[in-house]
């Protein structure tokens, strides 16, 4: 018996719609990782190009092709700057934005000069593909102590979605040209059925990226009242290691990130930290007003990234034989102080709290 493809295309746009709303609900109602909201926007136009896509043939072929693939390959630049931001690194736009133009003006050359579905198809895997791996491997090079499950699983699905693509695209190049993209094909069904289960897979694998790092903060929370006294940072020797990290190459030049830090030690030092809301240290600290929207705006999380990423760098370079550390755990903006293990031989975010936290 031969699926219909275009029923196929539909039921899977329906399965995959619950969890995306899950995935919005949980964005609107709870503190979220970095990046958890460009993912959340890439579901819905992920989507929206899929069930664009069931309408070939009966919607024009600008909303069904060129929009439903525009959408597709919006999505797949949403997962992979939510997928930097999460790792607080960089974001390229040029790349992404021109290989994107690329793909979307072959798909319209070959509709409207010359009609051609393969190549269609060729265009749009070979970026969804790249992407996808590019995005799943970002997420498996370096994955973070308390969300090993989460990354892992997240980034396999990720990286076999973008070979899915690729394998598609090959198939596509090497076959007998078709006329039409419903016509009776099992790989076809399959691969629309494959897609729908891989948006299904990595929407349940980012909430469960953003769960984790709610756990992990209160697992540091928790353990605050456990630590033993004597290992406990004094103020005045956790203000000498501030001072020599703001006083570094890594951090003179940036006097934005100096207040950053220099705030947030302090009030945590002066037991506030409950100042250390994302919405207070916009306002405080990056001058966003007393109408800032942390939903709308993620430059507080954005830089938390950074700071994390240049404190770990600073450990390993300037404050390689610092005996305080200071460290910020994923997820929170109130910084943690102890003292260096003799046994590290470098600085990682991944070791053992053993000092006062207030969380955020």
């Amino acid at each position: 018996m031969q699926l219909d493809t275009r029923t196929l295309v539909v039921v899977s746009s329906l399965v995959a719609l619950a969890p995306t709303i899950i995935g919005a609900m949980v964005w609107r109602t709870r503190q979220t990782c970095p990046g958890f909201g460009r993912w959340t926007l890439g579901n819905f136009l992920a989507l929206l190009g899929l069930f664009l896509v069931s309408l070939r043939g009966i919607a024009p072929d600008g909303l069904s092709i060129v929009v439903a693939n525009a959408s597709t390959i919006g999505a797949a630049i949403l997962f992979l700057h939510g997928i930097r931001i999460y790792r607080g690194l960089r974001l390229y736009w040029w790349p992404e934005f021109a290989a994107a133009g690329l793909a979307i003006a072959a798909v319209t050359y070959f509709r409207y000069a010359t009609d051609d579905l393969n190549a269609r198809i060729i265009a749009t895997s070979a970026f969804l593909g790249t992407v996808g791996v590019i995005c799943g491997a970002t997420l498996l090079r370096e994955i973070s102590a308390g969300h090993r499950l989460s990354e892992a699983f997240t980034g396999i699905v990720l990286v076999l979605s973008g070979a899915a693509n690729l394998a598609r695209g090959i198939y596509a190049y090497s076959r007998a040209p078709v006329v039409g993209l419903f016509d009776p094909s099992g790989v076809d069904a399959i691969f629309f059925a494959a897609v729908s289960l891989a948006i299904v897979a990595w929407s349940f694998g980012f909430i469960m990226i953003a769960s984790e790092t709610g756990v992990a903060e209160d697992r540091v929370s928790s353990s605050t009242f456990t630590g033993e006294p004597e290992r406990i940072v004094p103020a005045a020797e956790v203000r000498s290691e501030l001072q020599r990290i703001v006083t570094s190459d890594l951090f003179r030049r940036s006097a934005r990130m100096e207040q950053f830090l220099s705030l947030a030690v302090e009030r945590t030092l002066a037991g506030h930290p409950e100042e250390l809301k994302e919405y207070s240290l916009g306002r405080d600290v990056f001058n966003r007003g007393e109408n800032y929207d942390p939903r709308a705006d993620s430059i507080v999380r954005v830089e938390a990234q950074r700071l994390r990423r240049k404190l770990r760098e600073y450990y390993k370079s300037y404050g390689r034989d610092d005996s305080v550390i200071v460290e910020f755990h994923a997820g929170s903006y109130v910084p943690l102080f102890r003292y260096r293990d003799p046994n590290d031989e470098h600085y990682t975010a991944q070791h053992p709290v053993a000092t006062v936290n207030h969380r955020s």
